[in-house]
């Protein structure tokens, strides 16, 4: 998917100037890549919002129209690092990356699962823990993926998935380690609890009974 958005050449540098753009609503952004220096951008908030709503999210191709007094160039990039508030819905800086129709890039992916309705795993019981999130993979511009799929339908209670279980799509290659977790299903924790509490129990019960001094009498007797 490629989008057209338009970017205004900053003049103006620095943490305060940045601050004025943003009560503005713009979002200040930097464009580099291909062997050319960075140049200083400013974006309408509006706009890039409405980019980042598109179907390929934070990976989409960009036509970027930089305007600078009254010449305007055509770049094509993408989203190489979005900064947001940490508490707050508001975009902060935004890095674009200039890239080229037939050179690969390599980018930072999400992940997402399929067959949560049909795992076995999750029928039983079970419960998903996220180890990883996303993955960098390596394509053509024109190919990033929204999203890489993986599959947990045949997944059960105690299996692990890693990289290597992923699906991507043609062209893509995935730069994480194949080894590295993705997620993995974990045993019900009543299950676990039940089974600590009977543990506890039986070693209770096969616990010796407390010795009794020889020659020592009930509570308030006397020795004979």
């Amino acid at each position: 998917m490629e989008l057209k958005l338009t970017a205004e050449k900053r003049i103006e540098t620095g943490k305060g100037a940045a601050r004025k753009a943003r009560e503005r609503g713009e979002v200040p952004a930097v464009m580099y890549g291909l062997g050319d220096p960075p140049v200083s951008l400013l974006i309408k908030k509006e706009d890039l919002s409405d980019a980042l709503g598109s179907k390929a999210g934070s990976n989409v191709l960009l036509d970027l129209q930089v305007v600078d007094g009254k010449n305007k160039d055509s770049h094509l990039v993408m989203i190489k690092e979005l900064q947001r508030h940490p508490f707050k819905e508001k975009l902060l800086h935004v890095d674009f990356l200039k890239v080229a129709r037939d050179t690969k890039v390599s980018m930072r992916v999400p992940i997402s699962i399929t067959g949560e309705e049909e795992s076995e795993g999750l029928k039983a019981g079970g419960t998903l823990q996220h180890n990883l999130w996303d993955v960098e993979i390596e394509c053509l511009p024109g190919e990033v993926p929204d999203h890489i799929f993986i599959d947990i339908a045949a997944a059960e209670i105690g299996d692990h998935l890693t990289v290597s279980d992923l699906k991507p799509p043609d062209g893509v290659t995935v730069l994480t380690e194949p080894g590295d977790v993705v997620l993995t299903i974990l045993a019900p924790r009543l299950i676990v609890e039940e089974e600590e509490e009977e543990g506890l129990e039986a070693k209770e019960e096969g616990a010796p009974a407390e010795e009794i001094p020889e020659g020592a009498t009930g509570e308030g007797g006397e020795e004979g």
